[in-house]
């Protein structure tokens, strides 16, 4: 759910950059920077960004301000880690902004909503699949990827509705009633594009997954 147009109360405003900037600040400290630029992860997370963009302006409008697009933040994570997928998709976030001329300062819940919350759900199920499961190729795909991106995009978008509901005035039965129902069927589309793009690069150019080992996930070790 896309909060960028939408007319927050300042309360929420403060609330997301409030939440944004301790994140943003973790992520810069432990980002991989030394020899970034020129590694291969700089092309992804710079390709993550713009796939991300083009993926966000594939959206639709339904009623008062439900703006709704699927997100791709799972595969980026994946892809690029959690630190550079984070800076990655604030960049996104603040391109946006730019391109749309929607509100700066929605920024700080938007980065939150459809950029840190999923972040943390998809690497939360990276933490536990990689100390609970055992080391297998499809169990990281349907985790991970399927799984993992259904359950981001499903928990950035009900804390986006929470917003839209207590923060823009718009009736909560008519945001939990008509609209959240919809994140059901972009959660599932989410996991499927998810899934698809994660397959087709841990087979074709497993070096451009941060997430994916070789020797863990087809070797066994």
């Amino acid at each position: 759910m896309d909060l960028i147009a939408v007319p927050l109360s300042l309360a929420w405003v403060v609330a997301g950059w409030a939440a944004a900037l301790p994140v943003l600040i973790w992520a810069w400290r432990t980002a991989p920077w030394p020899g970034l630029a020129a590694s291969v992860r700089f092309h992804v997370v710079v390709a993550g960004i713009l796939c991300v963009v083009v993926l966000w302006t594939l959206q639709a409008t339904v009623g008062e301000g439900f703006t709704f697009h699927l997100l791709g933040v799972a595969a980026f994570t994946l892809a690029a880690g959690p630190q550079l997928a984070l800076i990655g998709t604030l960049c996104a976030v603040l391109l946006q902004i730019t391109l749309s001329g929607a509100a700066w300062a929605n920024g700080g819940i938007a980065f939150m909503t459809m950029g840190a919350i999923p972040v943390v759900v998809v690497w939360s199920l990276v933490v536990f699949e990689h100390r609970r499961m055992p080391g297998n190729f499809f169990l990281y795909v349907f985790v991970c990827g399927f799984f993992g991106a259904g359950a981001s995009l499903a928990a950035g978008g009900l804390v986006a509705a929470l917003a839209l509901a207590y923060g823009a005035g718009v009736k909560a039965a008519l945001v939990f009633g008509e609209y959240v129902p919809y994140l059901l069927y972009l959660a599932m589309g989410e996991a499927t594009l998810t899934g698809m793009a994660i397959t087709l690069m841990v087979v074709y150019r497993p070096k451009w997954v941060a997430t994916f080992d070789d020797e863990r996930y087809l070797k066994g070790r």
